[in-house]
């Protein structure tokens, strides 16, 4: 038998009556590749699935030791004022990155169920990278990274989705971040060609090694990025990104030169007319000033009913 890599047989073997008489035996052989492909597909997928909720269970389960410490240091040190503002800081840090983790399953199950819904208009884009760099600002300090923003002086209008948007570049600049060593460098970098505004966002940390480029968009993706460093994450984030720029009628790409040499994501969006009307600044929009109301708070979860009550009220509400 011709039996090339990647096929797979099965066989049986049956007596059968000869015509003179006699009996002989005969061996079946049945190509069954395909059907073992499936197999090794869905035990990926179930490897992929079970990695993924221990890892989930893992980072759910990290940000409860600071925020149960900072409790104990609230309760002990009831007037120290600076004990108070350390942990105030340091528990809304945890909570948003659990807050981050959850908007990312809820994101992932609404991708996948088709309903997520955007909120489309006429944008420049160039406020939404300000923003998500400002965003980012003090997260990239911590690391000391040094960060150039280089955005063109003309807007680049969109047609999409802000907060959407803001979500798709604050993934990819936090992630640059976060697999960036101290001290490193990283980029952000816009520009009109042709039809399209291109969105760079590049750093020289520690890459992505080259069978694994393929991978980085794939749900429940843990990239091995480097051996010696353990690195956090659901692995969903970069699927969703690639989502959202699909339903901007947009694309994502991803290059790196191996380990060790940085990795720029690449962001192509579709412009739109440079006649479109541009959104008002901050400084046009108008607010009415915010009288106390009445308020009824239904929850079927006593202690955040009680815990909105109090907040508003401290609102004057």
């Amino acid at each position: 038998l011709d039996i090339k890599a990647r096929e797979s047989y099965d066989w049986k073997i049956e007596r059968i009556n000869l015509p003179d008489g006699e009996f002989g035996v005969v061996c079946y052989f049945y190509d069954i590749s395909t059907l073992k492909q499936a197999q090794e597909s869905l035990q990926d997928a179930d490897r992929r699935k079970s990695e993924f909720l221990a890892t989930l269970a893992h980072e759910l389960r990290n940000p409860l030791a600071p925020l149960r410490n900072g409790l104990e240091l609230l309760a002990i040190a009831p007037h120290n004022q600076a004990t108070w503002d350390q942990a105030h800081a340091m528990m809304k840090r945890q909570l948003d990155q659990m807050v981050r983790l959850i908007d990312d399953l809820m994101d992932l199950s609404r991708i996948t169920r088709g309903v997520v819904e955007l909120r489309m208009g006429t944008i420049d884009l160039r406020t939404v990278l300000n923003h998500v760099v400002e965003s980012s600002r003090s997260f990239i300090q911590r690391h000391d990274h040094t960060l150039v923003l280089d955005l063109p002086t003309e807007p680049l209008m969109v047609e999409g989705d802000s907060m959407r948007l803001t979500q798709v570049f604050g993934n990819l600049l936090n992630n640059a971040a976060k697999y960036t060593d101290l001290g490193g460098a990283i980029s952000v970098h816009a520009e009109q060609i042709v039809d399209d505004v291109v969105v760079t966002v590049a750093d020289n940390g520690i890459g992505i090694a080259t069978d694994q480029l393929t991978k980085v968009f794939d749900m429940f993706a843990q990239v091995e990025r480097t051996s010696d460093r353990v690195q956090g994450g659901l692995g969903i984030g970069l699927n969703i990104v690639k989502h959202l720029v699909g339903m901007h009628k947009g694309r994502i790409e991803v290059a790196s030169e191996g380990l060790g040499k940085g990795s720029c994501f690449r962001v192509v969006l579709p412009l739109v007319s440079v006649r479109a009307k541009v959104p008002a600044t901050a400084s046009e929009v108008t607010t009415a000033p915010v009288l106390p109301r009445r308020i009824l708070i239904v929850d079927d979860n006593e202690d955040a009913a009680n815990m909105m009550a109090m907040l508003l009220g401290k609102l004057g509400h």
